[in-house]
């Protein structure tokens, strides 16, 4: 397929986490078209309609799931004092400063213009 399983090859991240990403960070694209193939998507990978209306507002019923969306939007909105406390609260689940690494890698280049 296109830019999702083009990015899903390069990073380590579940793929259904990949979906909420994806979601989260380009529901104000304004294309129709892409969000049905992202919902669609998200769907091949077992994400339930409420899943998926999470992941649009930028959230998910998982805590480690919650943060990294929370992460990234954060990062996509240039909010660098949100993206601090976040990693703060990603600390308290445990959570290695590798994987919000992985997330802020996988942001930046879906976000990418040319993307």
């Amino acid at each position: 397929r296109d830019l999702t399983r083009r990015l899903i090859v390069t990073t380590p991240l579940p793929d259904r986490l990949l979906c909420q990403l994806e979601l989260a960070l380009l529901r104000d694209c304004g294309c129709t078209k892409t969000l049905a193939r992202l919902e669609e998507t998200a769907r091949e990978q077992g994400l339930t309609g409420a899943e998926i209306d999470a992941a649009l507002s930028g959230r998910s019923f998982e805590a480690r799931g919650s943060v990294m969306l929370a992460f990234a939007c954060a990062l996509k909105e240039g909010r660098a004092d949100l993206a601090a406390n976040v990693r703060a609260r990603s600390q308290a689940l445990g959570m290695s400063e590798a994987d919000l690494d992985s997330v802020a890698e996988y942001a930046r280049r879906l976000l990418a213009p040319g993307s």
